[in-house]
């Protein structure tokens, strides 16, 4: 028994706590000195990431000891590995399985692998990222997969890396790795969709690095003139993204947006005596955020959230939540439910498939004004709302898509050509994007469904076809009695209309010039686009729409190319719906206002 005269020394007792909070402090740099960790990327053939991919890791008894599937970039990551030897199985529809054997694993190293998945063969490079350099290890990994009926075999293909693939390899070296840039400068129209106004502002960036290997920044801006009415105009958007286990990658981003509105606008706002030297602007900020998260080995939920507020006479603040969860029913196919409200997040938009890559979707949103009209004297923005159940099966080179679908529009932004004064002042908002005007539609809500059938018929040409069934906003009167912009709104009813679309895309083998072309047929006159959460292969605005595509000889000595584009949206004219005013008038209904636009841009 201590005597209780005997006192612990001082120091003896520092070190008593001292101990466990240096043993709390350190424990996560001892454990990740000691334990390691293997990443890679998925790819095709073609370069192209690899979404899903199960990648089992087995242990030297032949045991199988961690699950995990790429994400939708291609990567996937096994995290806090004990030192060893491991083997490393890739699986996935349509291709060979891949496996290496004797992967090592070292104390504090990330192990790097390369997966290329084909048909008919695969390889597996292992490599081992150290002091900011990748190399190969060993050569005794090349091997060949043949079929019964091959004859040839096949060593090696030459790597190829496209704009849209964020390589891991890459990012292995030094601490700002993997940037890529985009610059353009453009002119011409803008595009006024049902659900934004997508203008190009003139001068538009866009940069994006990688920071140690797990974090993802993107800086873009784009500044200029409106270019129906020759203002000010800017917008900046800033976005962090982590790349986490499970497949997890958190992204937030802050968007700012000004546009000045000319004063021959005011002047219809509030009448000739007011605010003569300056028009009101619009601003906005969004801030986002949006996350992937894996449910068990077959679902997928890609989720976030845009907090959006407009300064605009007023200011108005709303929350647009989204998400999408898919799940796999077996090979090659899946069902979907999705949600949607507001202006689409950028990897929910419709045109999130477009080619040409991330960044220049960067660009385009940054030009996505919210649809702003006025009722009363009031600003109100356009709120939508979007509910689907979709169906997709891919059969070798067949694509098959079924949805059924809800749509609704509180204010809804009505785009139209009206006389000189013929509403109330206070009703009629001039377009900031185009010579037209914005009235509030109202409230209304849709229902309907698609199919689509998709096929590549080369490799550089493909074609969709769709139909649909859907309500439609149209006129139920073709003459008003009244300037009242109520006998208007209480004319549009939603009716049941059919609509046929279309899309080609090709390239040309020399040229390499990428056309894109869609058509869009119905058989009602529809106020308001239908269908505007419509993200199917066939998928069309209305009218002839094209996009062309064309690579320029660049010999300035700089990494990159540089590209023409020109932009074609209704070319038509398809849609517009006259109506007949009580003094001999006319006022034109325009659910998609045609425009052109060029582009040139650099990429790097």
């Amino acid at each position: 028994m201590l005597n209780p005269r005997h006192r612990v020394p001082r120091n003896a007792r520092r070190a008593a706590y001292l101990v466990p909070l240096l043993v709390f402090v350190l424990a996560p740099a001892l454990e990740a000195s000691i334990l390691g960790s293997i990443r890679g990327l998925v790819r095709d053939q073609q370069g192209a990431p690899q979404v899903g991919a199960l990648v089992t890791l087995v242990t030297g008894d032949d045991k199988p000891a961690r699950q995990v599937r790429s994400d939708f970039n291609g990567v996937f990551s096994v995290e806090d590995l004990l030192p060893g030897q491991y083997s490393l199985r890739v699986a996935l529809d349509r291709f060979l399985p891949s496996t290496k054997e004797g992967v090592e694993v070292r104390a504090g190293v990330n192990t790097i692998l390369d997966v290329s998945l084909r048909g008919v063969f695969a390889t597996l490079q292992l490599m081992y990222s150290g002091q900011g350099q990748i190399r190969d290890m060993s050569d005794d990994w090349k091997w060949v997969l043949r079929t019964s009926t091959s004859t040839r075999p096949v060593l090696r293909f030459r790597r190829v890396e496209t704009d849209e693939t964020r390589s891991v390899l890459r990012k292995a070296v030094g601490n700002f790795s993997d940037t890529r840039g985009y610059a353009q400068v453009s002119g011409g129209g803008s595009k006024a969709s049902a659900l934004a106004n997508e203008t190009d502002l003139g001068t538009a960036f866009a940069v994006a690095t990688s920071i140690l290997g797990e974090n993802n920044v993107v800086v873009s801006g784009n500044v200029g003139y409106g270019s129906a009415n020759g203002t000010p105009a800017a917008a900046f958007r800033t976005s962090y993204r982590r790349e986490l286990a499970a497949g997890m990658t958190p992204e937030l981003s802050v968007t700012v947006r000004q546009l000045q509105m000319p004063v021959a606008a005011a002047q219809t706002i509030y009448g000739p005596g007011g605010q003569q030297s300056n028009g009101p602007s619009i601003e906005t900020l969004t801030l986002g955020f949006s996350d992937t998260l894996r449910i068990g080995e077959r679902a997928r939920f890609d989720y976030g959230v845009l907090y959006e507020s407009v300064r605009f006479l007023d200011r108005l603040n709303f929350v647009s939540p989204y998400g999408r969860l898919a799940y796999e029913l077996g090979k090659n196919r899946e069902v979907q439910l999705k949600y949607a409200s507001g202006v689409p997040h950028s990897a929910m938009s419709p045109h999130a498939r477009e080619s040409g890559g991330s960044l220049r979707r960067e660009v385009s949103s940054l030009g996505m004004f919210p649809r702003l009209t006025l009722r009363d004297g009031r600003p109100t923005v356009q709120r939508a709302e979007h509910f689907e159940i979709a169906y997709r099966e891919e059969k070798g080179d067949n694509l098959i898509e079924i949805a059924v679908f809800a749509d609704n529009l509180d204010d809804a932004a009505l785009s139209a050509m009206t006389p000189s004064g013929y509403f109330a002042r206070g009703e009629v908002l001039p377009d900031l994007f185009s010579d037209s005007s914005t009235l509030n539609a109202g409230d209304f809500r849709s229902t309907g469904y698609r199919v689509s059938y998709a096929r590549t018929l080369r490799d550089q040409l493909q074609a969709a076809i769709g139909y649909s069934s859907a309500g439609v906003l149209s006129p139920t009167n073709s003459q008003l009695q009244t300037a009242e912009l109520s006998e208007l709104r209480r004319s549009l009813k939603v009716r049941r209309a059919s609509l046929v679309t279309a899309s080609v895309s090709a390239t040309v083998p020399r040229a390499q010039t990428q056309i894109v072309s869609s058509y869009q047929w119905s058989n009602q006159l529809a106020a308001i686009a239908p269908d505007l959460y419509n993200d199917f292969a066939s998928r069309s605005d209305p009218g002839l729409n094209m996009v062309i595509r064309q690579p320029l000889p660049f010999s300035g000595g700089l990494p990159g190319k540089l590209e023409a584009t020109a932009y074609i949206n209704n070319l038509l004219k398809a849609g517009y719906i006259p109506i007949q005013t009580f003094d001999g008038q006319q006022i034109f209904l325009l659910p998609a206002v045609r425009s052109y636009r060029g582009a040139l841009s650099f990429v790097f």
